[in-house]
């Protein structure tokens, strides 16, 4: 503080010149010179996809090919249209190198719960978590591989190898039960690819138990006819 008696100085502050928020630059919609035509929004490049517009392509994105009707009150659901607004084909090309990818993001993402072949005895139901239902039937008559999210919606007991490849990655997307929703870690693209990945280990297990079931007239039910 200044001593009594003694005028007190103001001192003028001066701001730091801010360069880097007021250097040259075209905004868009403004009026410029540098390109020729005079416009600063550029035209967009031929294949852009803009933000937001993968909603173009509904299947692509949700998995679904229709919605459920409004439900009415006191009314059961129809278990056909439960299970027909999933797709069931595959909305994109399914070969060799979709089914790599499939298989590694299925062992970085689903192998923890759901296992190495998808019998739902992945690490941490090792360690005493809730056990997610498997691809595939484990032993005749069991049900550990019924969808609980389908059942749940109304559609009754539907196996996993039989639920709409548009339900598998409608549950990767969105999650169900104790699954959270995958969509911030896997793009849709790997989500097809690692539910193509799922279908080829519910057909290697049918084929192996099938190579390997009695002879015709034997009135054993073989574990992976469906």
């Amino acid at each position: 503080m200044a001593p009594p008696n003694e005028p007190l100085h103001l001192q003028h502050i001066l701001s730091f010149h801010q360069l880097m928020a007021k250097q040259p630059k075209l905004k868009p919609q403004d009026p410029g010179h540098f390109f020729a035509d005079g416009r600063s929004t550029r035209p967009f490049v031929e294949g852009t996809v803009a933000r937001g517009s993968l909603g173009a392509d509904p299947v692509f994105l949700t998995g679904k090919v229709s919605q459920l009707p409004p439900a009415v009150p006191a009314t059961p659901v129809d278990p056909k249209l439960v299970l027909a607004q999933y797709a069931e084909e595959f909305p994109v090309e399914v070969n060799e190198a979709l089914l790599k990818r499939g298989r590694e993001r299925y062992n970085i993402y689903c192998n923890v719960c759901h296992g190495q072949t998808g019998s739902g005895d992945g690490t941490i139901v090792m360690r005493g978590f809730l056990k997610p239902p498997a691809f595939w039937e484990q032993s005749a008559g069991d049900k550990s591989h019924f969808s609980r999210g389908l059942r749940y919606q109304g559609a009754g007991q539907i196996e996993l190898e039989k639920a709409p490849a548009g339900y598998l990655y409608h549950v990767i997307t969105n999650g169900y039960g104790a699954m959270a929703s995958y969509s911030a870690q896997i793009p849709p693209q790997d989500r097809w690819a690692i539910v193509a990945y799922i279908r080829a280990l519910q057909k290697a297990r049918a084929t192996t138990i099938t190579a390997s079931a009695p002879a015709a007239g034997n009135d054993a039910h073989p574990k992976g006819a469906h």
